[in-house]
């Protein structure tokens, strides 16, 4: 990474979460995305703009938070976001009343933990891969299976969480 956008991060960085902030409506999720972007760009050998002021910066890194934050390809995206989006999903599917959320959010997480555990040792391993990786892609190439196996193992580890959890969240 440069030392111009370096320097640029360390000095306008409570900016930039404000920025990631204003895209995302949700504090944590803004933390998330402005760290997966910081990551990104130390991962840059080269950061190339054709100047180094802070207006063309500021611009450059905006610019690549709302790819990560509105691209379904994005790596922020299949680490944090779409995780979040089956969570709230599965959250919002049942009525949660204030006073009781916190007991259901607990009660969701077990069964959760539960339902994980309950996982053959393949897809286990493969899902824990996929959620450290990010892609499918890359837990293919870390482990010489076929993308098309990696995607049905993963497929099908995620569809038995959810009737579990369907299953279980009625019983209770």
């Amino acid at each position: 990474m440069n030392k111009q956008v370096e320097s640029y991060l360390t000095r306008k960085y409570y900016e930039l979460k404000s920025i990631a902030k204003n895209m995302t409506k949700n504090e944590d999720l803004a933390h998330d995305l402005l760290h997966e972007v910081i990551i990104q760009l130390y991962d840059k050998q080269e950061i190339v703009l054709k100047t180094y002021d802070d207006n063309s910066i500021k611009y450059y890194i905006t610019s690549i938070l709302r790819t990560n934050f509105y691209s379904k390809t994005s790596p922020f995206y299949y680490r944090i976001r779409k995780e979040r989006v089956l969570y709230v999903d599965i959250s919002e599917c049942y009525n949660i009343e204030e006073e009781q959320r916190d007991f259901e959010l607990q009660l969701l997480y077990d069964i959760l933990e539960i339902s994980y555990a309950e996982l053959n040792f393949q897809q286990k391993s493969l899902l824990d891969l996929y959620l450290i990786l990010g892609s499918m892609k890359k837990v293919s190439q870390n482990t010489n299976i076929p993308i098309s196996s990696i995607s049905r193992y993963i497929k099908e580890a995620k569809e038995l969480i959810k009737k579990d959890v369907n299953k279980n969240l009625y019983d209770e």
